[in-house]
């Protein structure tokens, strides 16, 4: 994924297919709320979707609280804290520094809260590591410091191993290094290791520990202070945020400091609280009477009552067998799914059995592990768990079935064992089956070699769409196995799916390669990466399974859409999935589709892939026969171009033509192509991949079926006899089509002399000597394409990654440009 705007499309897309579902973006009905229920769509369901842990919004305390306030104070104090605050902050800020044993800030939401404390509490000679999964508000304030000149990354999540080691390279060159973290993760509800973490406070006088606890707070810990702090008493080099809206009830966000500076400099320094409204009167009466409650015995009647339904719902979720992510005694429970249909659709089925929970799906956890994610709280009883519970227990399999997943590939995707079912249940009358398949009426042929395939039917199926014909395929697998360089060495996966009369249906091939994650990055990311690979070539790199290969460009799929596509593409689609566990790639990679067509995107959405804009492709159609007629076909712009820039220059070269019937060329002269080929490929930072190996040009002349165009400067120009090329294109001689896919350069003479231009001139030139019907001109350098009357087509290419880590570690390298 290149580009924010792709990220924004996706999440709109996903978001409003849930919606349009009525998971997502809904509004509850009804005239009142007593937190038990929710009221959607005319049903009344059960609510698991609070995070309202101690159900206290409803108690008549904090309600007469808002009153109280309201009616003494008004609906708002308006005014900046920075001037003046409303007499209730001294008594609320006070209530809350008692709770957490510590000096505390109220915030008027915990994010703002963020974006206040951390620009003042880092210092551009820090440095700070972002868990992978750290909220997201967290990671925008850490981003602010990077206009101070603070150094951000990101590792993978809880990884203290990792977190040692960054730590023990960055105290040499900063003065601070700042870990960030949740104390409870949103989702799959898992927690900071907080002893590893207090330990390395403890010996390391460098770190310090920022720590976003909001789902933490009230339910757990002394007086309600939350997992972290009731668990681990404030350290000097420690600073805690906490929500007060969740389970505290009433709205806003506490900052929690060491000691009474920090928090009157942050207080006096912390923008959002400057200039942003502050909290009001009604919800400071709320704060107020939520922390008395806290500061009082009756706190921990309420903890306790709430750990007693969450270790009855533990147990439930282990008895039933439910592919539950993390068994932790807190109140989210994460119950996988794979991928967001499947869980779009038990929740949705829950619904109409009277349940609400949460959808989670792409981009809050990776795209193949969407799940069902629900809350308990005090409104519910035992018995709203366990028919909660016996119900998606009910609904799993036909879920499953329908769906086309099982139980087997939940686990794998999320890395869960296959449990130990209880010897009795708890309630015998719950049968669960899972309902047999329907026959299957279509045949798969995967191979992993060309050979095993014969000619005229690879041809039939894919052979006129680019440079991947029976040969041309032959050739990359000669070219791209047995090398010593791990990038250089490509696994092959043919596919053809025939139906029960043996007719194809679907047809496609895949390659097994490392990749670099910035491939398709912006062009000054990319730059940025490659100065962090100068120390580690294989940094930001991973082994992809992606349709066609990284030397081959056109419509790498041949679907017949007259037939069973769907099922037909899902068999490809799980073969591939099965290899991508096999071989260990990180991720799987579409390419390239035809950017307006919705209902293959659609289907593909539908399969857990990620959409994103490609490079345009350029293709030429070669139907005229003299230069006149050529001119005649562009337009007034490009012509003017033509006679400009190109045609003066038109004696300034010689071509030769290279093939397996011409001369061999001298190792010296194959070096030159190779090293005029990486004069491109060093400036084409747009499309960033791996270098070609040496030994290419050879292989593609050895192969019959590619040719090189060359370059030569005239005499009259300034060449000499004896010359090597300034220019150099490598094609592929399709039956019908011409592909030049490999450019080399010689970039003294690109502005003095037009080599470029002259090299597009001179392709296109050979491809109609050779009677070719089209030249497809590849995917980059578009303008220049268009002005010699190429039509361009908006690609689109889909991913599937098993985990996202290594495209937020991109993202930061985003950030910091």
């Amino acid at each position: 994924m290149g580009k924010v705007t792709d990220m924004i499309t996706l999440v709109d897309s996903m978001f409003t297919e849930a919606a349009n579902q009525g998971l997502m973006l809904q509004t509850a009905e009804g005239s009142e709320h007593e937190g038990r229920e929710v009221r959607l769509d005319g049903r009344r369901l059960i609510n698991f979707g609070s995070c309202s842990y101690l159900g206290l919004e409803t108690d008549a305390r904090l309600r007469q609280g808002v009153i109280d306030a309201v009616t003494r104070y008004g609906t708002q104090f308006s005014s900046s804290r920075s001037y003046v605050s409303s007499p209730l902050y001294q008594e609320a800020e006070t209530l809350i520094s008692q709770i957490f044993g510590a000096p505390a800030l109220a915030a008027s939401s915990t994010s703002l809260g963020h974006l206040a404390a951390i620009p003042v509490l880092v210092g551009e000679d820090d440095a700070i590591i972002l868990d992978q999964q750290v909220h997201h508000s967290v990671q925008t304030a850490a981003n602010q410091t990077r206009l101070q000149g603070t150094h951000v990354e990101i590792i993978r999540h809880s990884r203290m191993d990792l977190l040692e080691e960054r730590l023990a390279d960055l105290q040499r060159k900063h003065r601070h290094v700042w870990y960030m973290t949740d104390g409870v993760y949103s989702m799959f509800a898992d927690c900071v290791p907080l002893e590893h973490v207090r330990e390395l406070l403890e010996r390391n006088e460098q770190f310090h520990f920022y720590v976003d606890d909001s789902h933490g707070m009230s339910w757990t810990g002394q007086n309600g202070r939350g997992h972290v702090l009731g668990r681990c008493p404030i350290h000097p080099r420690m600073a805690v945020a906490a929500s007060l809206n969740k389970s505290f009830a009433s709205s806003g966000g506490a900052l929690v400091f060491p000691e009474a500076e920090l928090r009157r400099k942050v207080r006096t320094c912390g923008g959002p609280l400057m200039f942003s409204g502050p909290i009001q009167p009604p919800m400071l009466g709320a704060i107020i009477a939520s922390a008395k409650i806290h500061l009082s015995e009756e706190i921990t009647v309420l903890q306790t009552a709430l750990m007693e339904r969450i270790r009855y719902c533990n147990r439930l979720l282990q008895e039933y067998g439910l592919p539950v992510v993390a068994l932790s005694e807190t109140p989210i429970r994460y119950v996988g799914m794979g991928l967001p249909r499947v869980a779009y659709t038990m929740c949705r089925r829950m619904m109409e059995r009277g349940f609400y929970v949460n959808p989670a799906p792409f981009p809050a956890v990776p795209m193949k592990q969407a799940g069902v994610r629900f809350t308990l709280t005090l409104h519910h009883s035992l018995e709203d768990i366990r028919a909660m519970l016996e119900t998606m227990a009910e609904l799993l399999p036909g879920v499953l079935a329908d769906e086309g997943t099982s139980l087997e590939e939940i686990r794998q995707q999320f890395g869960l064992p296959t449990p130990i079912m209880a010897s009795a249940p708890l309630d015998a009358s719950i049968e669960i089956t899972v309902e047999t398949a329907e026959p299957v009426v279509l045949k798969m042929q995967h191979e992993t070699t060309i050979e095993a395939i014969a000619p005229e039917q690879w041809d039939a199926l894919l052979g006129d769409r680019g440079s991947f014909s029976w040969a041309g395929m032959r050739m990359l697998e000669k070219a791209f196995q047995g090398q010593q360089k791990p990038e250089d060495n490509w696994g092959f996966h043919y596919y053809i799916v025939r139906d029960a009369q043996e007719q194809p249906v679907a047809a496609t091939f895949f390659t097994d390669a490392l990749w670099k994650d910035d491939m398709l990055s912006a062009a000054r990311v990319s730059a940025k990466v490659e100065q962090a690979r100068l120390h580690d070539p294989y940094f930001l790199t991973s082994r992809m399974l992606a349709m066609g290969s990284l030397l081959t460009e056109g419509d790498h799929l041949f679907l017949d859409r007259s037939k069973d596509w769907r099922q037909s593409l899902t068999l490809i689609l799980r073969h591939v999935s099965e290899e991508q566990e096999r071989v260990g790639a990180a991720g799987i990679l579409l390419r390239d589709f035809d950017a307006f067509d919705e209902e293959l995107a659609s289907f593909l959405s539908s399969e857990g892939f990620v959409k994103s804009a490609s490079l345009a492709s350029a293709a030429l159609e070669l139907d005229w026969r003299e230069e006149d007629e050529f001119l005649a076909r562009l337009s007034q712009k490009a012509r003017r171009h033509q006679k400009r820039e190109v045609m003066p220059w038109n004696a300034a070269y010689s071509v030769e033509v290279l093939d397996a019937h011409s001369r061999t060329p001298s190792d010296e002269e194959l070096a030159h192509f190779h090293r005029l080929y990486l004069n491109v490929k060093e400036r084409n930072l747009g499309l960033n991949t791996f270098a070609l190996p040496e030994g290419l040009f050879a292989e593609m002349l050895a192969s019959g079926t590619w040719e090189l165009v060359l370059l030569r400067l005239s005499p009259e120009f300034g060449g000499a006899e004896g010359d090597l090329p300034v220019g150099v294109s490598a094609s592929f001689v399709g039956e019908k089509h011409y592909a030049p896919l490999v450019f080399g350069l010689d970039y003294r003479f690109v502005e003095s002399h037009g080599a470029y231009r002259q090299l597009m001139r001179r392709v296109i030139q050979r491809a109609q000597a050779l009677g070719k019907e089209r030249i497809f001109l590849g995917l980059e350098a578009a303008l220049e394409k268009s002005r010699f009357g190429a039509k361009l087509q908006q690609r689109s290419v889909f991913t599937q990654f098993k985990e996202h880590y290594n495209m937020e570690l991109l993202a930061q390298f985003a950030a910091s440009t």
